[in-house]
């Protein structure tokens, strides 16, 4: 297994399959951010929850929204004050606690010393979810359970080491079976080869670890934690109903990548696997957790990523919910 040098030296090659370096041609090929407030705290139900600002990144319209009528898109990125060439997306993590229960959301983008070398430009991953976890007073053998939502680098980048070792020592790993297959079979030889060494890395090896593999649709994982498919981004995504009755929320990791593609259910993203799953899937979470008046975190939304939906007509509205 390749440690994380041999890692990016070898990504270095293949820097414009990579799709949260979607602006490869630009000279500054990824920017990084002064981030402000890293750290947003919560309940919901039986659960103290503490969303982590992993790092930041910037994407570009024509990946974000590769169907969308020029003006129109024009006048919907104006709304949000943002521009075609500059749109900030947070990655994030979440903790949930209860009792002796700690539980990881995704593992962020992961944390090294030596950079990724493309077109003369030096570029290091510095995720701050390790950081921020022991700012917390959480220590890594502290993390009982890791939910992965599916196996894009910015999910799955911090579960293990720079050096290999596995970050999360006594904790059980969750996935689904449809995405742990993906991509260990032929059919992700198409993907992003960047991708798939990140797969190598931090999944592969889980299958000599503690590992849950989900089956089905609607499946409580953890008391008070339920995984639901979310397919179309990629073939085994879930994203995650948190709580019970009336004071639940849903975590819709990548299913939306921008509120626009929720008031916009045609508008496609160039990092979907398959758009119409992808518009399928969001239709289903947007009538989820509207029907059951959920919270929603979003994981590429506005940080924290905490909203709820309604619908006016025959349309979505997203709101942000005030901190």
């Amino acid at each position: 297994m390749m440690n994380r040098r041999e890692l990016l030296r070898n990504a270095a090659v293949f820097g414009c399959s990579i799709p949260f370096l979607g602006y490869c041609s630009r000279t500054s090929a990824i920017e990084t951010f002064s981030l402000d407030s890293d750290i947003h705290k919560f309940t919901i139900g039986e659960f103290q929850c503490t969303i982590f600002r992993d790092t930041m990144w910037k994407y570009l319209a024509k990946d974000y929204f590769i169907n969308a009528d020029e003006v129109d898109l024009e006048n919907a990125l104006s709304r949000y004050n943002i521009t075609p060439d500059n749109i900030p997306s947070p990655f994030i993590s979440m903790l949930l606690q209860r009792g002796n229960e700690k539980i990881l959301i995704d593992s962020g983008i992961g944390f090294s010393e030596e950079p990724l070398v493309f077109r003369g430009n030096e570029y290091v991953f510095k995720g701050q979810v390790n950081h921020l976890l022991a700012k917390e007073g959480i220590n890594h053998s502290d993390i009982t359970d890791v939910i992965i939502s599916h196996f894009h680098p910015d999910h799955i980048g911090g579960i293990f080491s720079g050096k290999g070792n596995l970050n999360f020592p006594n904790a059980k790993f969750h996935t689904h079976q449809k995405e742990w297959d993906f991509w260990h079979s032929p059919s992700s030889e198409n993907q992003s080869p960047l991708f798939k060494i990140f797969v190598e890395q931090n999944t592969t090896p889980l299958k000599d670890q503690n590992l849950n593999l989900i089956n089905g649709d609607f499946q409580e994982i953890i008391p008070g934690i339920t995984a639901v498919v979310a397919d179309g981004h990629t073939p085994g995504q879930i994203a995650l109903i948190i709580g019970s009755d009336k004071n639940q929320l849903i975590y819709i990791s990548d299913a939306f990548l921008h509120p626009l593609h929720i008031e916009r259910l045609h508008w496609q993203t160039n990092y979907d696997f398959d758009h119409q799953k992808a518009k399928q899937t969001r239709i289903k979470l947007l009538e989820l957790a509207n029907e059951n008046e959920m919270m929603i975190n979003a994981f590429h939304f506005e940080f924290p990523g905490l909203g709820n939906v309604e619908k006016v007509k025959e349309n979505w509205k997203w709101n942000y919910l005030q901190s």
